[in-house]
């Protein structure tokens, strides 16, 4: 008998790729050079810094003369919308290098990153058709162009939100899982708005895991994490942190009058969101229908619902508050999740055509096309509606060039009080003005004499709404009120800055009627006055 060997039986080669296949990422930068370009061309059609621009930058700068000086800085933490010592470096650094333009380019940067971000996490999810559509809709925003190259913490936010939820749906691995907190607080720090989104994205990591009670366990314990780190870095952060917080996120509604002047009616906050996101919110809840259509697993149509929810969440807040302050920046958070289920619901639309993969890429790009120009009109239309700018960007003051060449001179000593969105001029007028010599409308920390404080408000001791015994400063309309009452500042102004209207009517009468102030000039909605004494009888 004869024994015959014979090979093992080999596993079959796998199908040689299709080149196209190799080439599945050439849509990517042919997407992010299209955001750059649309984005590009709003940026161009300013020049000078927003009130916001200039304040950040302006910000950072300090934060770093007292790194490297001492001496305090100001009380940044008690009315930003994040934390300041996280965005307001980062565009002071770039601002040294290359001015508002470099702030602008570094934004752009971080949006082109969020944008990257959305293909790769719904890759993951749905697939690599589903991946394209989300970051073609996406991509494709007018929000997001605005946002994009405008110098606040807007874009990098959103990147680090993105972070947090690649993070979370990679959580089926421990190491990732362990993430999820710690980038959720470097979003939340970035912007505090992203606290509305920390559900959503714990809800995602959540869903990650097999089973509904293993889901729950993980809500649960990444939820009280994550609350624990928050308020555990709250803490470390102090009192002013908390007021923040409080000031610019939790009490938005009782300030929203006193800064915007305005409760838009609920038909206005639906029109300006279907503006802005209607689309992408429509592809959403058309994923929802189809998934429970296809009767896809239970906990992916939670998924998709839950990203649609994230997408209506900005809008139903809105609702809630009756306002639509800010709605324009935080709705891009809400599209850039839903852009997610959008992505799918273009992706099962094309199944049903049965395209090949190359097909779908090309048919996704043409949408792309198709849409821009709705997008771009619509965001223009809802911008100008918002802001009444008649067609400049969105937070952008033009100041007058006479204003500026009059004013010039007033400013390189004394200490100055300026509007909002005059705080620009210090600015644009590369002046290099310190923290305690600029003040505005927003809040003010002034040493009541003879109790021992400071000018810089860095002694300690308290701070008190009114004079009354053992107060060592004052803050609120009764510092303005003392604070010109005892000549403290050089120069008021108020030019086109109208934040807190009854601190700015509070500002008007104590000026009026103290002596010693003259009318330097009315331009700009608001007279602009100067304390004659504190400069030279060429400058009068």
């Amino acid at each position: 008998m004869t024994a015959v060997l014979t090979r093992p039986a080999e596993h079959s080669a796998p199908a040689r790729r299709i080149p196209w296949e190799r080439l599945w990422w050439l849509p990517l930068p042919v997407i992010l050079a299209a955001q750059a370009v649309l984005s590009a061309r709003i940026m161009l059609s300013f020049s000078q810094a927003g009130p916001d621009e200039a304040r950040y930058i302006w910000a950072g700068h300090q934060l770093f003369y007292e790194l490297w000086h001492g001496g305090g800085s100001p009380y940044f933490e008690t009315y930003f919308s994040g934390a300041p010592v996280v965005y307001s470096p980062v565009a002071a650094v770039a601002d040294h290098f290359g001015g508002i333009a470099a702030v602008r380019l570094a934004n752009l940067c971080f949006m082109l990153g969020a944008t990257l971000l959305l293909f790769i996490v719904t890759r993951r999810l749905f697939g690599y058709v589903a991946a394209l559509a989300a970051m073609t809709l996406f991509a494709g925003l007018g929000l997001a162009h605005d946002i994009g190259v405008y110098g606040n913490y807007d874009s990098l936010a959103l990147l680090l939100m993105a972070c947090a939820v690649y993070c979370a749906v990679r959580s089926s691995e421990n190491r990732w899982l362990l993430l999820v907190p710690l980038a959720l607080l470097a979003a939340n720090a970035a912007k505090y708005m992203t606290l509305l989104f920390d559900p959503v994205i714990i809800g995602m990591a959540a869903l990650q895991a097999a089973g509904w009670r293993n889901a729950v366990r993980r809500a649960i314990a990444l939820a009280a994490s994550t609350v624990a780190l928050l308020g555990v870095v709250a803490a470390l952060g102090g009192g002013a942190y908390v007021q923040g917080i409080l000031y610019t996120t939790v009490n938005r509604h009782s300030r929203d009058v006193a800064f915007t002047g305005r409760f838009p009616t609920s038909h206005i906050i639906l029109h300006e969101s279907w503006a802005w996101i209607g689309i992408i919110l429509a592809l959403a809840l058309l994923a929802v229908v189809l998934a429970l259509i296809q009767r896809v697993p239970a906990q992916r149509v939670a998924l998709l619902g839950l990203l649609f929810l994230a997408g209506v969440l900005v809008t139903l807040e809105a609702l809630h508050l009756h306002s639509d302050e800010s709605m324009h920046q935080h709705d891009t958070f809400s599209a850039w999740l839903a852009a997610i289920p959008a992505g799918y619901a273009v992706a099962a639309a094309i199944s049903y055509l049965k395209f090949s993969r190359v097909l779908a890429a090309v048919a996704v790009l043409a949408c792309l096309a198709a849409a821009v120009p709705y997008w771009s009109a619509n965001i223009v239309i809802a911008q100008n509606n918002y802001e009444g700018c008649g067609g400049c960007h969105p937070g952008a003051v033009v100041i007058s060039p006479g204003y500026a060449r009059m004013v010039l001179p007033y400013l390189h000593a004394g200490r100055l009080l300026v509007g909002f969105e005059s705080f620009a001029l210090t600015y644009d007028s590369g002046l290099n003005v310190p923290w305690f010599r600029l003040f505005d409308d927003i809040y003010l920390k002034y040493p009541i004499p003879g109790r021992g404080g400071d000018s810089h408000g860095q002694r300690r001791g308290p701070v008190c709404f009114r004079i009354q015994p053992h107060c060592m400063y004052l803050e609120g309309p009764a510092a303005y009120r003392a604070a010109i009452r005892a000549h403290w500042f050089s120069f008021v102004s108020l030019y086109k800055g109208h934040i807190d209207a009854s601190v700015d009517r509070v500002i008007t009468q104590t000026v009026e009627h103290t002596p010693g102030y003259v009318v330097l000039t009315r331009s700009g909605e608001a007279p602009t006055w100067i304390y004659a004494t504190a400069y030279p009888r060429s400058l009068r």
